[in-house]
């Protein structure tokens, strides 16, 4: 069921309605079909298309894992989503993933994903960033 995280950072590229609403903090919890590993403390939020820009980042306060049905019940008021749409969007899943959101950190300025890693590219799900990337990141934070 849930658990609490410590140290990791990963990056997740979320639709531009939900990046907005996490930022905006509309959006407690961000729905995922895959669990990260345990330890991570901070997201990145990727606005995907048409944006394709890191907009800021957030704490994570707890991770859930059930089934779509019972994350709904629990998280149906925070999610900025109605269920028909989450429904559709776990599909066959027998298992969800609900990522809650603490404190959300907006950039002043967002940033295109290469000027955290002149490598990184966009996730399919989620990438875990290492200490160099986070440290950009947090420089633009406060730029």
């Amino acid at each position: 069921m849930a658990s609490t995280t410590t140290d990791r950072t990963v990056l997740l590229a979320i639709k531009p309605r939900f990046a907005n609403a996490i930022m905006a903090g509309e959006k407690t919890v961000e729905f995922r079909k895959t669990r990260f590993r345990d330890g991570v403390s901070r997201v990145v939020v990727y606005a995907s298309s048409p944006m394709q820009k890191v907009i800021g980042y957030f704490d994570v306060s707890h991770v859930d894992e059930d089934d779509p049905a019972a994350l709904w019940d629990r998280y149906a008021e925070e999610g900025s989503i109605s269920e028909d749409e989450l429904m559709a969007y776990y599909g066959d899943a027998d298992t969800g993933v609900a990522i809650g959101v603490g404190q959300a950190v907006p950039l002043a300025k967002p940033v295109p994903l290469r000027k955290l890693k002149r490598t990184l590219t966009v996730p399919q799900s989620f990438f875990y960033l290492d200490e160099k990337a986070v440290d950009r990141l947090l420089e633009h934070a406060t730029a």
